[in-house]
């Protein structure tokens, strides 16, 4: 028999009690309950929050350990690496505030890790639901609907603008090759990268790996990187029976153009960080930002958005490719911090 582990559930929050105390609720009243929950609030009321949740589920925490904690840093990637450090479990659950299990969740993820007893899986995310859990409805997974036939054209648009798709590998892909043999018999399959808001994994390789907190704001790619680095201590799956609900608590009134150019500068300064082949690395990003600077010519101009705004994202960060890549910057780090302060910061001196 496989030995029983143990997760944590891990959560970063900013001023959104509201949607936080439901993400509790929902992992408070799983068939499996975490050993602990880990709570990062970056709010300034972050004690007021605590006191709520803590009120709110007070039966709870006597038999499940709670650490709700203020960041030291009021950043994304800084927060999860914090929860990181707090977390004692076997496994992790990495959520976002406003991701709701399906009760049987984190029962059906824990099956896969301990029938994995040879450790070669580092990463198992759930599946993304159309709704909350709700028990008087069929259970209904998008990957159940994948058979449905679609236009050619939109099957393969949405084949190039996966989150794959999107990220530029620093060195090989990550391997979609068969899944483990101990793992077989599950309802389990290969995964390429694995988003921020299904993110569960392995602690002890996650320690060596974390988010790359050169990602301080608006950090678009940090869970694709984190992901891809993972991949180097064991595989990605997705295990399709984990029903993970995204409640899509995006606040954020940034432009679609701002955004994107945020999205291509982040992915040039991972690539300036841990490429081992600059030029190589440099021709795959020009590659990559042409097919989307193309692609969203089209869709741009089909949604009727006249400027074009991630069209010219992807050509601004096609003509940053020498900047970030060549340019002799000294102290690469601290030149792409600041110039995110510059940019974004305000956003978190509210």
């Amino acid at each position: 028999m496989p030995m029983p582990l143990n997760w944590t559930l891990t959560i970063c929050t900013y001023n959104r009690p509201h949607f936080l105390v439901e993400t509790l609720r929902c992992a408070l009243n799983q068939t499996r309950l975490p050993a602990e929950v880990v709570v990062v609030d970056a709010s300034d009321a972050w004690e007021d929050h605590r006191d709520q949740m803590q009120d709110t589920f007070a039966s709870d925490w006597e038999n499940i350990r709670l650490v709700y904690v203020p960041a030291d840093v009021r950043s994304l990637t800084f927060q999860r690496n914090q929860a990181l450090r707090l977390a004692t479990s076997d496994i992790v659950f990495s959520l976002d505030d406003d991701i709701y299990l399906y009760p049987d969740a984190a029962e059906i993820v824990m099956r896969v890790y301990e029938a994995d007893t040879d450790e070669e899986i580092a990463m198992v995310a759930g599946q993304f639901t159309p709704g909350p859990h709700d028990p008087e409805t069929p259970r209904v997974f998008p990957h159940a609907l994948a058979v449905t036939p679609r236009p050619k054209l939109r099957a393969w648009l949405e084949s190039h603008l996966t989150l794959d798709s999107h990220f530029v590998p620093y060195a090989d892909p990550v391997d979609m090759g068969p899944v483990p043999g101990t793992v077989q018999h599950l309802n389990v399959f290969p995964s390429g990268l694995v988003n921020g808001g299904r993110t569960t994994f392995r602690r002890k390789f996650a320690i060596d790996s974390g988010w790359t907190e050169l990602l301080r704001y608006y950090a678009t790619h940090e869970d694709s990187d984190f992901s891809y680095r993972m991949s180097r201590f064991g595989r990605l799956v997705v295990a399709p029976d984990a029903g993970f609900f995204h409640a899509d608590g995006n606040d954020s009134k940034a432009s679609r153009f701002r955004i994107n150019t945020i999205r291509v500068r982040n992915l040039l300064a991972l690539h300036a960080v841990h490429s081992p082949n600059r030029l190589r690395s440099a021709l795959r990003c020009a590659a990559s930002f042409a097919k989307f600077m193309g692609l969203y010519l089209a869709i741009d101009a089909a949604q009727k958005r006249i400027s074009f705004p991630t069209a010219r994202a992807y050509a601004y960060g096609l003509a940053q490719i020498p900047v970030f890549l060549f340019f002799p910057i000294k102290n690469f780090r601290k030149w792409y911090t600041e110039m995110q302060e510059r940019m974004y910061g305000t956003r978190y001196k509210s």
